[in-house]
């Protein structure tokens, strides 16, 4: 069996049809992958129509387990999977009808331990942004992808991995955090010998408003913060490139200015936990003047940094009215 489609499950009675039959609308035969989904102890009635379609289906293997959030399902999923690749779609997103004849051929061609895949974002039943990869003659390392190619999209849905290469690392998600992929990507790509990109659009993004991403709570704070000063603590103990390591390191610190400001526009105090963990955070001469500054300011003011602009995106609201 050549892949293994991983869908976690929870409260998305209203998606995962569409997602499912995504999967199923497909120009291979059924034998050659499987479709695993892992009830994440989903309250609503996704469990049923997941059965139902099981039922219609013969390579839909349904998995249900207790809550653990997105990585414990992920973890599960992976752990009863048996395709020589992995392919881990997100339950209220949905991938192009037949795809995998093609995809397929391009993973017997090459045989890389990871492939990136185009996408769209989808909103109100309009495609709103399109990320359409540009080709590769052959495949590179995981290291010089992620310097040249990456380009800050950590999402895991965006890669299909070969199974033996997660296994072997020991690449496995973090529990129990939002944003998981920020924290999976950089290391599998590190790991990784050889990685090649599909230039076409397979993967379909659905921005909804129940979602993590616009659903902005202090744990998104909190969690963003821990992962930025895990994957610092991961560099100090891994022997990681320079090139590696510079990019990284301006990716985390973008990402603290973007999740700074995500906080003060939804009026968040910060908690004593994420002030720590940016005391840690270390200036490099790797930043521009400007950033220094900035990140020297927001480590010795925090509190006066986040009134500041949380009065700021409140003066913008109401010119907005």
């Amino acid at each position: 069996m050549l892949l293994s489609i991983i869908i976690p499950v929870y409260n998305v009675e209203e998606y995962i049809e569409k997602c499912i039959l995504s999967c199923e609308n497909q120009d291979v035969p059924l034998d050659q992958y499987e479709i695993i989904i892992v009830n994440d102890g989903s309250p609503d009635g996704s469990l049923k129509i997941c059965e139902r379609l099981g039922k219609e289906f013969d390579n839909i293997k349904i998995i249900t387990q207790k809550n653990k959030g997105l990585s414990g399902a992920r973890n599960a999923g992976l752990k009863h999977s048996s395709g020589e690749y992995v392919w881990f779609v997100d339950s209220d997103d949905w991938i192009t009808e037949n795809c995998l004849k093609s995809i397929f051929e391009s993973i017997n061609r090459c045989k890389s331990e990871m492939y990136w895949l185009g996408h769209d974002v989808v909103s109100n039943n309009m495609v709103i942004d399109v990320f359409t990869p540009s080709k590769l003659e052959s495949p590179i390392s995981g290291e010089a992808f992620f310097v040249n190619h990456l380009e800050n999209k950590f999402y895991i849905w965006k890669f299909i991995y070969k199974r033996k290469f997660l296994i072997f690392n020991d690449l496995t998600f973090y529990e129990g955090l939002l944003y998981e992929d920020l924290e999976f990507t950089p290391r599998a790509l590190n790991f990784a010998k050889t990685c090649y990109i599909l230039p076409t659009i397979y993967y379909h993004y659905l921005m909804r408003e129940g979602s993590i991403v616009n659903n902005v709570k202090l744990k998104n704070i909190e969690d963003r913060f821990f992962i930025f000063n895990r994957l610092f603590d991961y560099m100090k103990v891994n022997n990681v490139s320079e090139n590696y390591y510079t990019v990284l390191y301006s990716s985390i610190i973008d990402s603290v200015f973007t999740t700074l400001r995500i906080a003060a526009k939804s009026n968040l105090k910060l908690t004593s936990s994420v002030k720590n963990n940016i005391q840690i955070l270390k200036v490099k001469n790797i930043l521009s003047k400007s950033e220094k500054i900035h990140l020297n300011l927001i480590k010795k003011f925090p509190t006066i940094y986040m009134s500041l602009f949380r009065s700021v995106y409140k003066v913008m609201k109401i010119l907005k009215k």
